[in-house]
């Protein structure tokens, strides 16, 4: 080569790599709403750096409103809300995702920092979306005589089944997102990246998809789908380079569908942590019934079922032993704590099947003042680490009307008793049935208690209770749907010592079909002639 010759193709290198430097994607802060840019250079330097972690997990509105806030100490105060919505456990001290993310955070800092914002390159935000990749592997740049690419990494996430592909274009050691969605209709996209051939150069696509060698009757399938039409007659070397050619394409197609599974995430699910993979969730059920308590408060009654099946049963001290844990935490409006507790429930087997109901129930009991709250709610086996956790807010109404009547407790069953037992209210056991559904021909049960009677000199309270039930929805008779009125209704009057009564009812569905119904109570004081109202939904099971 003459040195002519030499120095124009060291000229169009430097050009092709100033042009690739050039087209390069913008990293420079954007507003995502007006003034964002102006609001964030009034944070200090510890509120940006939250700020530019958390980002991550905004949407529009959370930013605006984060950064409107005028003081460090109002801006403290709204990310201690933030991550307590986010809590993944929201019944208990410890909030796993804000640990995690911190934890990225600092790790995207100390790997990948760049001193402008947001203080580390496209590689520091997908680990701090995703975490680190269970593959990371670097690809080289190269120069050629028309082009020139520059140099990247791969990275590859295991149980996502995700690459995502950096590029280096400025040269100046910040990394990039190197390509778009790949599809059949944008294959030069592929080919323009060469995303395919990186993968193969550099070793990462064996250890992704290992190859194990078959013969050429074993991979009929692969060969084409419809085996009429495969030509088996070929010469072996033939046939082998076809199997070559379709395994090859079958590879590049799972490469394609993992790079689109990155955009795919992005879209859907921009953040996943390491508690949200392949996490089983433990079935739970749960109700919240309030009832008068004492002067200023309510009795307020958090009410579990987890199926017995899903449970872990362990060899415990000659017997087979679960452990559940019901949480609650109560917080105000303004996020602070009011209440807490657990109950543990050990339900224990001597045979190979669990003789015990086959919805484990569990209770909570506290005495709130009357007003809203935000509650989490978990239960958690034990011995499976298995949980299930909920949010869910509350507004706690005090029973002031004459009369007026407490919630509608749902049982799955309600007995006389003097013993000190669970789930005991006066002189009745009510076993609580948050999921308010029953089997034919198995009979309902509620419970309920009224309040504010009028009572004469003798201290007697006199009073009528009337109950309807109906139906949610139409009912199917042969091909078509028919309203269907009331389907069961009832009437009682009845007397007791006190202004305070408590009330159980059983009702035999024997007119009752599969679907949802309101059971609906009205009591009426026969002194006063006033009257109170309560509803709740149920359904029944064939």
């Amino acid at each position: 080569m003459t040195r002519k010759l030499t120095s124009l193709l060291l000229a169009g290198v430097a050009a092709a790599l100033i042009v690739l430097a050039s087209a390069s994607p913008s990293q420079g802060m954007k507003d995502s709403f007006p003034g964002e840019i102006g609001f964030i250079k009034r944070l200090a330097p510890e509120e940006r750096l939250a700020y530019f972690g958390a980002q991550y997990l905004m949407n529009d509105h959370q930013r605006r409103q984060f950064l409107s806030l005028p003081t460090a100490e109002e801006r403290a105060g709204w990310f201690e809300r933030f991550w307590i919505d986010l809590d993944p456990t929201p019944a208990t001290p410890r909030n796993e995702r804000k640990d995690e993310h911190e934890k990225r955070v600092a790790l995207a800092r100390k790997l990948f920092g760049m001193k402008k914002a947001p203080g580390w390159d496209k590689r520091g935000e997908t680990l701090i979306r995703f975490g680190l990749p269970s593959n990371r592997t670097r690809t080289w740049g190269t120069v050629g005589f028309y082009d020139a690419k520059p140099p990247g990494e791969i990275w590859y996430y295991t149980t996502l089944d995700m690459i995502v592909q950096f590029q280096n274009f400025n040269l100046k050691g910040e990394y990039f997102f190197a390509s778009d969605p790949v599809g059949r209709s944008s294959r030069r996209e592929l080919d323009r990246a060469k995303n395919v051939s990186e993968v193969i150069k550099y070793g990462i696509l064996q250890e992704m998809y290992p190859i194990e060698y078959m013969s050429p009757d074993d991979v009929k399938d692969l060969v084409d789908f419809n085996p009429d039409e495969i030509d088996y007659m070929a010469d072996p070397a033939t046939r082998m380079i076809t199997l070559k050619d379709r395994i090859a394409q079958i590879e590049q197609e799972k490469i394609e569908k993992s790079i689109n599974n990155f955009h795919t995430y992005m879209n859907e699910r921009p953040n996943i942590y390491s508690f949200e993979i392949n996490q089983r969730l433990l079935p739970l059920y749960f109700d919240i019934t309030s009832f008068k308590g004492g002067e200023r408060t309510l009795r307020t009654e958090f009410n579990f079922e987890v199926p017995a099946s899903e449970l872990k049963f362990v060899q415990k001290g000659g017997a087979l032993a679960a452990d559940v844990a019901f949480r609650v935490l109560v917080r105000d409006v303004g996020m602070n704590v009011v209440a807490s507790a657990v109950d543990t429930v050990r339900p224990t087997m001597t045979g190979d099947t669990f003789t015990g109901p086959s919805l484990l129930p569990g209770q909570v009991i506290l005495a709130l003042e009357p007003g809203y709250y935000r509650i989490g709610l978990e239960a958690e086996d034990r011995i499976s680490k298995r949980r299930a956790a909920y949010r869910t807010n509350i507004e706690l109404a005090p029973y002031t009307a004459s009369p007026a009547v407490s919630d509608i407790q749902f049982a799955s069953s309600i007995t006389e008793t003097e013993e000190n037992r669970r789930f005991v209210k006066g002189t009745l056991q009510v076993v609580p049935h948050p999921v308010h559904a029953y089997r034919l021909p198995f009979p309902l049960s509620l419970y309920f208690e009224i309040y504010g009677l009028d009572a004469d000199e003798e201290g007697l309270a006199y009073y009528r209770v009337e109950y309807k039930i109906i139906p949610l929805g139409k009912r199917r008779k042969g091909p078509v749907l028919v309203e269907v009125p009331s389907v069961i209704s009832s009437s009682f009057e009845t007397s007791g010592y006190g202004s305070t009564q408590p009330q159980r009812i059983s009702v035999a569905p024997a007119n009752l079909w599969e679907g949802s119904f309101r059971f609906i109570v009205t009591v009426t004081d026969r002194r006063t002639f006033r009257t109170a109202t309560k509803s709740e939904d149920f359904s029944i099971l064939k």
